[in-house]
């Protein structure tokens, strides 16, 4: 089961209807933990749920551990000064630190094990049993999103930037609340489990704004995402077979393709939540009007965006032994030398990472590079792009330069994603290929381009998506727009409304004759 799947509406009703009709904190606390068992075990299988609860407990354990230590800092730290405070701190925190990094090396460890046996194309398995057949390995459901969360909840902990929670009950609620296990949003730990202490009744106004965002997910991901991914997919599948025109069709398509489909899977997700009292972390922020590529990774993908700053960069670029480099190299090569180094290094650390963590291979190790490389240089740039524009005497105000701007962006994008669209370097290297080979315009006009998954049809259903998608984004620019619809008469709240259900209905792409897709940022 996905949330796209068929199995997901009636599996959401019944657990919503059940979860409001509950009186009391305790018992919306105990249905939804039951609503994330049932939907593990329906997505993932049961053997993948025991690594979950495993986890579970070793956080809970290495959380009391930590708290446990700290709380004797507490008690001790009366009367001394400032100076003596921080000598015992320091004391106790290294005892702290040995309970954190046995939770990292089972936690993370789980995470590598993952990683590499993909990298050595071993077969996922969904159960132990499944272990002893050779060349496997058991990857739960959002392993990479619940371990990031983990991690910096104990962080957090361990730097004594949040609370810990002494509840195992309202902890393994937290970690397993299948609005965010599948892949994301990167949930902070100490937020969400304030939320879990004090879940509120029903509210009419907020179920129905929260059921409003689904629809607007289901209607991005299952409408023009899957549909638009029939024939990106045909492309990619065998790009040798496609020439010039077609090959920039679907590589200009498949960024949008990413976007409805993981911002659809956001809008359906924190709408679940909403539905709940729950408030996500949002994790989008219409990228495709940034202007630059530091500003469109502050927009897409906020969450773990902010997780590696949080977690990697700040603590790489805040370490006393790199600031002392920094200084040194300040001193050797000048003060601009010094703050692009300072800023480059935990950038290039951070990137690094970034593609490790989307995948193993060698296309997302170079898209990791690739992206590091156009957002460092356009860091270091930034002055010399400004003597340019002043100099040619260009309006960087205009909508014209702006517009520039966007597009530049968005086809950097695109490029990024034909790395690892294909699957390998080598049909990167297809697709380049194909780029400049014969483009066949005539396709458009002879009806051949509509052979390929996706017919004239739909082909115009998927642009007046797009369109939909363009038109919403540029009004959230400016409002809320579901705040402003709740202002409009009943008569018109409700034509919107079920024109989006009878639009998902009738355009969505399911059925006995579709195989549902999976979410894309699911396998990560």
């Amino acid at each position: 089961m996905t949330y796209n799947s068929l199995q997901f509406f009636p599996f959401f009703a019944i657990f919503l209807i059940l979860y409001l009709l509950m009186p009391r904190v305790k018992l919306r606390q105990i249905v939804i933990l039951i609503g994330n068992i049932v939907f593990y075990m329906l997505a993932a299988g049961k053997g993948t749920l025991f690594v979950l609860a495993a986890t579970s407990l070793v956080v809970y354990a290495a959380a009391r551990a930590i708290d446990h230590i700290y709380s004797g800092y507490e008690r001790e730290k009366e009367g001394l000064t400032p100076k003596e405070g921080a000598a015992l701190f320091a004391g106790y925190k290294k005892r702290a630190k040995k309970y954190l990094l046995a939770a990292f090396f089972l936690i993370l460890g789980f995470l590598f094990y993952a990683k590499i046996g993909k990298l050595f194309g071993f077969k996922e398995t969904d159960t132990a049993m499944g272990l002893f057949s050779g060349g496997t390995i058991l990857v739960p459901l959002g392993l990479s999103y619940y371990t990031f969360s983990s991690v910096g909840y104990l962080l957090d902990l361990y730097w004594k930037k949040a609370k810990c929670e002494r509840d195992y009950f309202r902890l393994i609620v937290c970690m397993t609340y299948f609005p965010h296990i599948v892949q994301g949003p990167i949930g902070r730990y100490d937020k969400l489990l304030k939320q879990f202490a004090a879940l509120p009744g029903f509210c009419y106004e907020r179920v129905c704004a929260g059921l409003i965002r689904m629809l607007w997910g289901f209607i991005k991901k299952m409408v023009i995402a899957d549909r638009l991914a029939l024939f990106t997919r045909a492309v990619f599948a065998s790009p040798g077979e496609f020439a010039g025109f077609e090959i920039f069709l679907a590589v200009s398509l498949c960024a949008v393709e990413l976007y409805a489909d993981f911002s659809g899977c956001m809008d359906i997700v924190i709408g679940a939540a909403e539905t709940m009292g729950i408030t996500l972390d949002e994790n989008f922020k219409r990228p495709f009007f940034s202007k630059s590529a530091a500003e469109f990774w502050r927009r897409w993908h906020i969450t773990l965006g902010a997780w590696f700053k949080d977690y990697v960069y700040m603590p790489v670029a805040m370490s006393p032994r790199f600031m002392k480099t920094c200084v040194n190299f300040r001193k050797k090569h000048g003060n601009r030398a010094g703050q692009i180094f300072s800023s480059a290094i935990p950038l290039a650390i951070v990137w690094l990472l970034t593609g490790l963590w989307h995948g193993t291979g060698a296309d997302y190790v170079v898209w990791g590079i690739y992206w590091g490389a156009v957002i460092i240089l356009g860091t270091v740039l930034t002055p010399e792009f400004k003597k340019l524009t002043t100099k040619l005497a260009i309006n960087t105000e205009s909508f014209g330069y702006q517009f520039f701007q966007m597009a530049r962006i968005y086809f950097l994008f695109v490029i990024g994603r034909m790395f690892t669209v294909t699957g390998s370097l080598e049909g990167f290297g297809k697709l380049v290929t194909g780029l400049f080979k014969e483009h066949r315009l005539w396709t458009i006009f002879d009806g051949s381009l509509y052979e390929h998954g996706l017919d004239y049809k739909n082909f115009c259903v998927a642009v007046i998506g797009i369109a939909a998608i363009w038109i919403s984004d540029m009004l959230g620019e400016h409002i809320n727009i579901r705040e402003a619809l709740s202002k409009q008469p009943l008569v018109l709240r409700w034509f919107v409304y079920y024109s989006g259900m009878v639009i998902l209905l009738i355009f969505g792409m399911y059925g006995e004759a579709f195989d549902a897709s999976n979410f894309v940022y699911g396998g990560f």
